[in-house]
């Protein structure tokens, strides 16, 4: 067991976050020309291989025991990558990791249904707070509806139920397990859709390397958050996760010549503010190893 480190925790988080924050960089840089299927594709390609080799390494049995539920976590899984893809390719980055991060709300309100957990009044405030964010950002007139902004919360509710389910895995699973059958599933759901366009796009060496950076920054930013978990109490450390939101945004402006206006920028804040309570709340009910699964795997 490694010897809490507050500092390194958050230098391994800001690690993971400028990670996450450089693929959806070129998640968005690259929409123009690679579709959603071919990005989640070699995405899912790089990690597999990686999680494979690292999973032979160790002598880590990829047998699953529980593959209804193992099957609707990569299900669900796969669909909230694919809309959150999507999402990133069409709207402000801020706006699109924003809502993908209202995960944690939907966690809590769902956990009551998959997990018979009682939902606790500081559930249900935060759920308020967290959906004026969200009407804020998705509908600014409060008469009409982004449905590109629909895209990231349609992300964010399916990551949830994905979440979940990697928390009913655990009795049976191995963390590194969930990992690699959830990249060999996305690989195998998205070779026929990627198929038509991959040998062009792999043609080009930029897109090509833009591609497997999308993968790389995947896999960096779970490693990242694999040890911060190890350097800090869960609890704490969850709330730095957020630092994405700020470096994905920072790339949108900087990059991508992205502007959020006060109504984007107040409801961003306010689903950030929820979701870190929701997020240090939900993360003090977990056991040590179940929170290193629940915050790494997807």
């Amino acid at each position: 067991m490694s010897d809490d480190s507050p500092k390194t925790a958050v230098a391994w988080m800001l690690f993971a976050s400028f990670s996450f924050g450089s693929m959806n960089a070129l998640v968005k840089w690259t929409s123009p020309d690679a579709d959603v299927w071919s990005m989640v594709f070699v995405r899912s390609i790089v990690i597999g291989v990686v999680i494979y080799s690292i999973c032979k390494q160790r002598g880590v049995n990829l047998t699953v025991i529980d593959q209804r539920s193992m099957f609707l976590r990569c299900l669900t899984g796969l669909i909230a990558m694919i809309l959150y893809f999507s999402a990133l390719g069409l709207i402000p980055i801020g706006q699109a990791v924003t809502l993908q991060y209202t995960n944690p709300l939907f966690v809590a309100l769902l956990s009551g249904a998959f997990l018979s957990e009682k939902v606790q009044p500081i559930v249900l405030a935060m759920a308020v707070l967290s959906f004026i964010g969200i009407a804020m950002i998705v509908s600014p007139d409060l008469k009409s509806v982004e449905f590109n902004a629909i895209l990231a919360l349609g992300s964010g509710f399916f990551a949830a139920i994905a979440y979940l389910y990697v928390r009913k895995l655990r009795a049976t699973e191995h963390a590194l397990s969930i990992v690699f059958w959830f990249a060999a599933f996305s690989v195998a759901f998205t070779l026929i859709p990627a198929a038509p366009k991959l040998p062009s796009l792999l043609s080009d060496p930029v897109l090509t390397m833009s591609l497997i950076g999308i993968g790389v920054g995947a896999g960096a930013g779970q490693v990242g958050l694999t040890f911060a978990f190890h350097k800090a109490n869960a609890a704490w450390i969850s709330a730095f996760s957020y630092l994405t939101v700020i470096i994905a945004t920072m790339y949108g402006y900087v990059v991508f010549g992205e502007n959020l206006d006060s109504r984007d920028l107040i409801g961003c804040i306010l689903i950030i503010f929820s979701g870190i309570i929701l997020t240090i709340s939900q993360t003090r009910k977990l056991p040590p190893k179940e929170t290193k699964i629940f915050k790494g795997s997807v």
